[in-house]
């Protein structure tokens, strides 16, 4: 339950307060969970399984060369990052530990991807420079 006293608040009150009434006896543990739907420890990591489901969809359809590495890598290292977090917190939120190591999986399977196509075509890359254009036939 929100503890704030502005319009949102008594908004998000008076929907879990009318909820309360249909949720089932055995769900009741997981709704008065101190990490449950009544609190943002439940919102935050639920929201977050989109990124997952970004992460997949660049796994089935972005081709290789298109996946950024210094994105693909700070998504993977936060998700370690919290994942320990998520340990360290009072309460533990198990919700939290688990969308940040699908993040992290996700995200180092992007980078490995990357990095296998880039070392598959090392030799048929052309690098652009602000002067010069390197031909990978040029035997310089």
């Amino acid at each position: 339950m929100s503890r704030g006293t502005g319009p949102l608040s008594k908004l998000y009150n008076a929907i879990v307060n009318s909820v309360d009434k249909f949720v089932p006896n055995a769900l009741q543990p997981l709704w008065q969970s101190p990490a449950g739907p009544k609190t943002v420890f439940f919102w935050g990591p639920s929201f977050k399984w989109l990124l997952v489901a970004a992460g997949l969809g660049d796994v089935i359809n972005r081709p290789p060369q298109l996946i950024s590495l210094n994105q693909s890598t700070v998504l993977a290292v936060t998700g370690l990052i919290y994942s320990r977090f998520a340990m360290v917190i009072i309460p533990k939120n198990y919700n939290l530990l688990a969308v940040n190591l699908t993040v992290a999986t996700v995200q180092s399977y992007l980078i490995l991807k990357h990095l296998r196509w880039r070392s598959q075509n090392a030799g048929n890359i052309v690098f652009r420079y602000p002067y010069h254009t390197r031909n990978p036939d040029d035997c310089w």
